[in-house]
Formats: C-alpha cells, sequence, structure tokens
C-alpha cells in the first residue's frame, strides 16, 4: 500500500505516518522503501495495530464501577496521579 492507503487503512493522518517515521522512528508501522516510494505491508500495518490494541485493566475497571461519587470528580488512575473527570476551569485574572 502506498502511504494514502496505509492511513485510510489505520484511520489516521498521512502527515502522522511522516511524523512517526521521521521523528518518532521505530514507534508507527514498519515501511518498506521500494526506489524512492514509501510502502506498506498489510500484515505489517495489522500486527503494528495488534501490538497497540488496548488491554482492559481490571483493577480501574472495579474502582470506577465502584465509584458512586457522580461525574466532575477527581479520579485516581493506575500511575496514581489524579485525573479529572469534568472540564472544570480556573478564574482567570485580568
Amino acid at each position: 500500500m502506498n502511504i494514502d492507503q496505509a492511513a485510510a487503512y489505520i484511520g489516521i493522518a498521512k502527515s502522522t505516518l511522516y511524523t512517526w517515521r521521521t521523528r518518532r522512528p521505530g514507534f508507527g508501522p514498519r515501511a518498506v522503501k521500494v526506489g524512492s516510494a514509501l510502502r506498506y505491508r498489510r500484515s505489517d500495518l495489522d500486527s503494528w495495530i495488534e501490538d497497540h490494541a488496548e488491554t482492559p485493566d481490571i483493577e480501574t475497571d472495579k474502582s470506577i464501577a465502584s465509584d458512586n461519587r457522580g461525574p466532575g470528580v477527581d479520579q485516581v488512575t493506575t500511575s496514581g496521579r489524579r485525573s479529572s473527570m469534568s472540564r472544570r476551569t480556573r478564574p482567570r485574572h485580568r
């Protein structure tokens, strides 16, 4: 597949594939250079998608399911950091 087809196949922008290739080598799906053309094998794209699939975190699921405090309340993530479930903003001082 060419880069347009590969980007459409995995559902990302073509520029993202270029960025991964140049600025984050080894992160994106493996590509093959054919002369000056960049090509992607469907099997490499499928492998990359499978390698980056999220796995459910049972402990996190249990803590969220048992949390009856409602939306807008801070939650503790698996890394121990707090994340907000709302989009609260602080007042601006001018």
